[in-house]
C-alpha cells in the first residue's frame, strides 16, 4: 500500500524562534562556532542522533521544548546575535567587489559530490570534501559562483566491518525533505524538470537547491515518476555506484543535464570549472547551445566555449583517468554528434591524445583538457606530473610548455580548526585571521601565543578526540559484541600519550600498512615504557577494491594477533564528523604515498592548521609546503626501481623518524611539562600551513589566474555577434591548410664563442611561410642547458622580431643572455600566433628547426 500524497509535517517555531529556520537552510552555521552551538543548545542529546542536521533537529524536537526555549532570554538572545552576524555576512562587502571584478558574471563549478558537512552525505572523500571547502570560500570571498551536481538518494556506502576486519557495505537512503533542501520551482511553483538523451529515451530530472553561505549549490535528482524507466530513475541512486553503464549516465546527468537544468533556471554560465573528468561532458552541451542560440558551426561554438571552460584534473595515475569504449561513446552520443555536424572520428578525437589512432578509447580527461582553454593540477607536483602525463596532446611542445598549470589545493579553515584554537588565535592573531586567511603577517604572530596555552588547548583536544573515539567505538560494537566487551573500550587509549592518526580512503599506493610491515619494531614502540605511542586509524576503501579492503582486513588482524586492541583502533564508516576529532586531536598526521601518486592530499593540511604535525612523504602538496620545521618528512623524495625497494626502504626510513626524532621531541619537556622544540614545530607548522594552505587562497588563486582570464577570454570572441570567433575558426582552418608549407631555412646563432653567464646570444633564422602572413606566426628561439644525450633539461623561450621578407622568405632577428654556466644548447621554431587565441599552443602545432 502506497500513499497518494507525500509531504513533511513539521513543528511551528514561536515567533521569537522564527529565525531558526532561515539558519538551518544556509549551511554558513557549519563554519560559525556559536552557530553550531546554538543548534546543539536545543536538545545535545537530539542533536547527535540526527547527525548534527538542524533541519531534522526542528523537525523532530518537541513542541514543548521549543516553547521552553523561547521563553528563555539567555538562548533567544544568543540566537539572536548569531543571525546578526549572519546577516552581517550576507551584506558585506566581499573580496571580489573590492578588486572590482566584473560583477554581470557567473561561474559555475561543477563537480560530482560534494562535502559540505557530515549532515548532507553526498560525497565519498578528498574530491568533495575540496569541492565544499571551495564552495565555502567562494561564498566568503564573496564571488559570483554557483555549484552543480548530483543529488544522490543513498549517498556513498556506510562500511561495517565482519568480526574478522573485513569491509563491508550498506546503503542507506536519504531523506531529502529532513535535509536542509528545497525543490528548485518554476514560476508558476512547479518544480523544474529537465531531460536529457539517453538510448533508451530521455531520462528527466529534478533540480534541488542548497545554500551555503552565499553560494548556491543546485543538484539534479532523476527519482522522480517522471522516469517511467527504473533503470533511468536509479541514475542517482548511488555515488560512484553501479556499473559502467550508470557511470556515463551520470556523468551525462551531471554535464549535460547540469547546462540544461542552468538554462532552465535563466543562469547562463560565463566561465564552467570542471572539477575532474566526470563534468566533461557540459562543455559539449554549452557548445551545442551555442550553436543554436548564435546560429554557429561546431568550431566556432567550441572556440566560445572552451575559452570559459577551466578543468582541474585531480589524478595522477593513467589508470585512476576514466575511459569510456567507443562502442559506448557511439551508443550514447551517436545521435548528438551527428547534430554537432561531426563525423563519427572527429568526435571520438575529442577524447583521444592522439586524434586519429582508432585504437585508443574515449578519455573524459582528455576531454576536458581538450575543451577548456585553461588547465591545473591540485598542487606543483602534481602540476608537474600532469604535464607528462598528458604530453602527447601536445607533442609538438616540450613537456615544460604543455599548458597544465598548478593551484595547490586548500582547505576551509573556519571549517577545520577547532574552537580552542581559533579562540586562542582571536586572542593573539587577532580576529582578522578569520576574513583575511591568506595573510601572511597575521599568521606570523603565531609567535605571541605562549607555548602553555598553545599545548595545553592541543591536549584537551587530544582528550576530546580520545573520548569521541571510544563513544563511536562503542556504537559500532554494539552489532555483535557483549556489554563486557562494550565496557572494556573504556580501556582503549591514553589521551596522554603522542596519537598518530592515519585516515584516507584505503587505496594501495597510500600505503596503509606501512607501519604493519615490522610488527617487532612497532609494537616495541607501542610498549615503550618512557615514550609510548597510538595509533587512531580510519577509511574505506572502493567497493571493488579487493586489494584496499585486504589492507583494512590486515590491519584489524594485525591487532588481534598482538593484541594491540588498547593502542591501535580502526574507527570504521569515516567521515566528516570523525575527520573533524581527528585532525583536530591528533599529534602526529601520517601520510604515506608512493611519490608521485597523491596528487595532493588536504587532510594534513587541516591537522597542521591545528598544530598536527605532518609526516608525510614528499608527495603532493607536502613537496612544497616541507620546510625542515614544520613537520617531519619521510625520505627526501627518491625515485625506486620497484615499490618493493621504496616500501623497505621508506618503512625504514619512518621507524628511524619515529624512534630518533619523533618520540624524544615530544616526550622532552621542561619543568612547565611543555614539550618546547614540540610545540616550535607547531606553530611553524601553523604559520606556514595556516595562509598558504586555505581555501581563501586557493579560490583567489583560481579567480586571479583562471576564472578573470576565461572571463575575458571569452569577452573577445563574443565581441560583434561572435563574429571573432568565426574569424577565429576560419583562421585556423586557413592556418591548419598552410601549415605543411611551413619551412625553416638557414638559422645563425651568434656570438657563443667564450660564452659566460650574462653574455648575450644573437639569433637569426628565415622562414618560408608560404600563404600565411608574419602576423600569422610567432618566431622564437628556445635554450636552455642540455643533458649528455643532447636533449634540453628545461628550456625558455625568448620571441624573435620579424626584420623583413624577400622572395617569399622571412628573416626573424633576436637575442637573450646566457642565464646558467654548463652546456647549453639553442634552436628556433615557428607557431600559429593569434590574438584571440589564449595561447599559441591551443592549436597542438608548432614547427621545429631540424
Amino acid at each position: 500500500m502506497r500513499p497518494i500524497k507525500t509531504f513533511a509535517v513539521s513543528p511551528v517555531l514561536p515567533d521569537r524562534l522564527q529565525n531558526l529556520k532561515e539558519l538551518a537552510y544556509n549551511y554558513w552555521w557549519t563554519w560559525d562556532a556559536d552557530g553550531r552551538e546554538m543548534f546543539s543548545r536545543i536538545d545535545r542529546g537530539l542533536w547527535e542522533r540526527v547527525a548534527h542536521n538542524p533541519v531534522q533537529l526542528l523537525n523532530r524536537v518537541s513542541q514543548q521544548r521549543l516553547a521552553t526555549l523561547s521563553t528563555d532570554s539567555d538562548y533567544v538572545n544568543f540566537m539572536e546575535g548569531v543571525y546578526r552576524r549572519f546577516q552581517d555576512y550576507m551584506s558585506r562587502r566581499s573580496w571580489y567587489d573590492a578588486a572590482e571584478y566584473p560583477s554581470d558574471a557567473t561561474i559555475v563549478y561543477f563537480c560530482a559530490e560534494f562535502g559540505i558537512h557530515e549532515s548532507f552525505p553526498n560525497y565519498s572523500g578528498g574530491l568533495g570534501v575540496l569541492a565544499g571547502d571551495h564552495l565555502k570560500s567562494a561564498s566568503d570571498l564573496g564571488l559570483p559562483l554557483v555549484g552543480v551536481g548530483l543529488l544522490y538518494q543513498q549517498g556513498y556506502f556506510h562500511q561495517y566491518l565482519a568480526q574478522n576486519g573485513w569491509q563491508n557495505e550498506s546503503y542507506l537512503d536519504n531523506d531529502f525533505m529532513s535535509m536542509p533542501l528545497v525543490h528548485v520551482l518554476d514560476q508558476d511553483g512547479v518544480p523544474i524538470v529537465i531531460d536529457v538523451d539517453l538510448p533508451e529515451g530521455k531520462a528527466f530530472a529534478q533540480i534541488w537547491k542548497l545554500e551555503i553561505g552565499r553560494i548556491k549549490l543546485y543538484l539534479l535528482d532523476s527519482n522522480i515518476a517522471e522516469n517511467e524507466n527504473p533503470v533511468y530513475r536509479g541514475i542517482t541512486d548511488q555515488l560512484y555506484g553501479g556499473d559502467v553503464e550508470t557511470r556515463i549516465q551520470q556523468e551525462i546527468m551531471l554535464g549535460i543535464g547540469g547546462v540544461k537544468a542552468l538554462r532552465a533556471m535563466n543562469l547562463t554560465p560565463t566561465v564552467c570549472h570542471l572539477n575532474e573528468g566526470h563534468a566533461a561532458f557540459s562543455a559539449l552541451q554549452r557548445i551545442r547551445f551555442l550553436m543554436e542560440d548564435q546560429g554557429l558551426d561546431f568550431y566556432a561554438a567550441m572556440e566560445i566555449a572552451r575559452s570559459g571552460n577551466v578543468f582541474t584534473t585531480h589524478t595522477p595515475v593513467p589508470a585512476g583517468n576514466e575511459v569510456f569504449s567507443l562502442e559506448l561513446i557511439e551508443r550514447y552520443f551517436g545521435d548528438l554528434f551527428r547534430d554537432l555536424g561531426l563525423s563519427r572520428e572527429e568526435f571520438f578525437g575529442l577524447g583521444r591524445q592522439e586524434p586519429e589512432n582508432s585504437g585508443e578509447a574515449f578519455s573524459m580527461t582528455v576531454l576536458g583538457l581538450r575543451l577548456a582553454g585553461f588547465h591545473n593540477g591540485v598542487s606543483q607536483l602534481h602540476g608537474k606530473t600532469a604535464q607528462k602525463m598528458w604530453r602527447q596532446i601536445w607533442s609538438d611542445f616540450p613537456v615544460s610548455e604543455v599548458p597544465i598549470g598548478a593551484v595547490s589545493n586548500g582547505v576551509h579553515s573556519l571549517t577545520w580548526i577547532s574552537r580552542d584554537m581559533g579562540e586562542l588565535y582571536d586572542r593573539y592573531l587577532t580576529p582578522d585571521w578569520r576574513t583575511n586567511t591568506a595573510d601572511q603577517n597575521i599568521w606570523n604572530a603565531v609567535d605571541q601565543i605562549p607555548d602553555e596555552e598553545l599545548w595545553r588547548a592541543h591536549e584537551r583536544r587530544r582528550e576530546r578526540l580520545v573520548i569521541s573515539a571510544r563513544r563511536h567505538l562503542r556504537s559500532k560494537m554494539r552489532r555483535f559484541a557483549t556489554p563486557e566487551q562494550i565496557e572494556k573500550v573504556n580501556e582503549y587509549l591514553n589521551p596522554d600519550i603522542l596519537t598518530i592518526g592515519f585516515a584516507r580512503r584505503f587505496a594501495t599506493y597510500k600505503r596503509g600498512t606501512l607501519l604493519f610491515g615490522d610488527m617487532e619494531r612497532l609494537v616495541k614502540l607501542i610498549n615503550k615504557a618512557d615514550g609510548p605511542l597510538q595509533l587512531i586509524m580510519a577509511g574505506k576503501a572502493h567497493p571493488h577494491d579487493i586489494p584496499g579492503k585486504e589492507m583494512i582486513k590486515e590491519i584489524s588482524e594485525k591487532i588481534k594477533q598482538f593484541g594491540l586492541e588498547r593502542s591501535i583502533v580502526f574507527l570504521e564508516d569515516y567521515d566528516m564528523a570523525v575527520a573533524r576529532y581527528m585532525v583536530k586531536g591528533c599529534d602526529i598526521w601520517l601520510n604515506t604515498p608512493r611519490r608521485p601518486l597523491e596528487a595532493s592530499g588536504t587532510s594534513g593540511m587541516k591537522a597542521a592548521m591545528n598544530g598536527c604535525l605532518h609526516v608525510s612523504t614528499l608527495d603532493g602538496w607536502w613537496d612544497e609546503a616541507y620546510n625542515r620545521r614544520n613537520g617531519y618528512a619521510i625520505g627526501s623524495g627518491e625515485v625506486y626501481s620497484t615499490v618493493e625497494e621504496q616500501d623497505a626502504i621508506e618503512r625504514e626510513a619512518l621507524f628511524t623518524l619515529l624512534e630518533q626524532e619523533i618520540l624524544p621531541t615530544f616526550y622532552r619537556r621542561s619543568r612547565t611539562k611543555v614539550p618546547e622544540r614540540w610545540v616550535a614545530r607547531m606553530k611553524e607548522s601553523i604559520r606556514t600551513v595556516g595562509p598558504t594552505f586555505s581555501t581563501s587562497r586557493m579560490v583567489s588563486d583560481y579567480c586571479d589566474q583562471y576564472y578573470v582570464p576565461a572571463m575575458r577570454a571569452v569577452g573577445k570572441l563574443v565581441d560583434d555577434n561572435c563574429r571573432c570567433a568565426v574569424d577565429l575558426t576560419n583562421w585556423k582552418g586557413h592556418v591548419r591548410a598552410s601549415w605543411h608549407s611551413v619551412e625553416i631555412g638557414q638559422v645563425k646563432v651568434d656570438y657563443t664563442d667564450n660564452a659566460y653567464v650574462g653574455k648575450s646570444i644573437r639569433v637569426q633564422m628565415q622562414v618560408h611561410l608560404g600563404p600565411l602572413k608574419a602576423s600569422d606566426v610567432s618566431a622564437e628561439a628556445f635554450y636552455g642547458p642540455i643533458d649528455s644525450m643532447g636533449d634540453f633539461i628545461e628550456g625558455k623561450a625568448v620571441l624573435l622580431q620579424h626584420i623583413g621578407e624577400e622572395n617569399s622568405i622571412h628573416t626573424y632577428r633576436g637575442e637573450y643572455l646566457c642565464e646558467t654556466s654548463g652546456t647549453q644548447g639553442c634552436t628556433v621554431r615557428i607557431s600559429p600566433h593569434n590574438d584571440l587565441m589564449i595561447r599559441n599552443s591551443d592549436m597542438y602545432i608548432c614547427r621545429w628547426a631540424n
